[in-house]
């Protein structure tokens, strides 16, 4: 089994981050993610591509990944050439993930419609992967249009970077089974909703001849691990309920699970934490961890340490234990 992580987000907080991460590989993590969302203070990132370019020469290991970027706001020529461009300088330790967006402020500040946004999404990958891997490219969408042009430089390996697609919807799950090398879930969703969803794109797989074993089984989850159960559910209602309690379900967010079909008291710690978060001690987090591997089969966990206000020396002592106690358990 693989780990990851999501370190501390928000760019004036770049040392800190790049603390993290460097900590990260020494200690045997797999890899690295960011995330992209806009004008949230002290939090995410509007830039994750030049983020992690600024950490993929101080590197060596260690993966590097999007968790996910929202592919309507970029142009997918572009998006192929700085995916081209991470490949090369981490030497093919780039995955890209990528999804369709549900913020509509985000929206309105790049101009962008979202009516029909999954349908661009839908091009943008198709025109994206012909770009990295076809010596002349010829595409003719309703929204993307390139006649016998290339992209260079290619990525590494033949241009076959890694892509995975994130997602609830069932056009959603249709895309990342029929374009994507993974279906990458975010860390809002309650068991059950995990358990449908990825039943759904498995048979979207099965569909197109595709063995779903052969294909990585990722999972991103809240990840709040401290020495004991008590310290972690306390930093857990202090930082991490923010995110549920302010953003996801204080009407801002228009989230597409959180206080839409997923009805969860927000700021009910134990009812939001339900088969959702992992927080506690190491010994309790390998205990709920092992559920999911039981039940989802996840075989990249994704840990999600950053919540607004959460210390920096609080996530480093998170690495330490999860490199100490939680990965070795796991690696077999």
């Amino acid at each position: 089994m693989k780990f990851g992580f999501i370190p501390t987000e928000g760019g004036h907080y770049y040392p800190a981050f790049l603390e993290e991460v460097l900590l990260g590989e020494e200690l045997g993590f797999d890899s690295v993610w960011l995330e992209e969302h806009h004008g949230v203070k002290n939090h995410y990132w509007p830039s994750p591509l030049v983020a992690l370019a600024g950490v993929a020469t101080r590197t060596e290991r260690i993966v590097l990944g999007t968790d996910i970027i929202v592919l309507p706001f970029y142009h997918p020529v572009r998006v192929a050439e700085d995916a081209a461009m991470l490949d090369i300088m981490s030497n093919g330790r780039f995955i890209l993930g990528a999804a369709i967006g549900y913020k509509p402020d985000e929206f309105s500040l790049y101009q962008a419609p979202m009516e029909k946004r999954g349908a661009r999404f839908e091009e943008a990958v198709r025109l994206i992967k012909k770009l990295w891997t076809e010596e002349e490219v010829h595409f003719d969408g309703d929204y993307y249009q390139v006649e016998g042009l290339k992209i260079e430089p290619r990525p590494l390996n033949d241009g076959h970077l890694p892509l995975w697609l994130g997602g609830w919807g069932k056009l959603s799950l249709e895309r990342a089974a029929a374009y994507g090398d993974a279906w990458v879930p975010g860390p809002t969703a309650k068991l059950d909703k995990l358990l449908s969803s990825q039943a759904e794109y498995r048979q979207n797989l099965q569909r197109l001849g595709i063995d779903p074993a052969t294909l990585p089984n990722p999972l991103t989850r809240e990840v709040v691990i401290a020495p004991t159960d008590a310290e972690a559910r306390e930093m857990a209602e202090r930082h991490l309920l923010i995110n549920y309690r302010d953003e996801y379900g204080g009407g801002k967010w228009k989230h597409p699970l959180i206080g839409a079909e997923d009805a969860s008291p927000v700021d009910e710690f134990d009812a939001i934490a339900h088969d959702r978060f992992l927080v506690g001690s190491p010994d309790t987090v390998c205990t709920q961890l092992e559920r999911l591997v039981d039940t989802f089969g996840v075989d990249h966990l994704i840990c999600r340490l950053y919540f607004p206000g959460i210390p920096h020396d609080f996530i480093m002592q998170e690495i330490r234990l999860l490199a100490a106690e939680v990965i070795p358990a796991f690696r077999r």
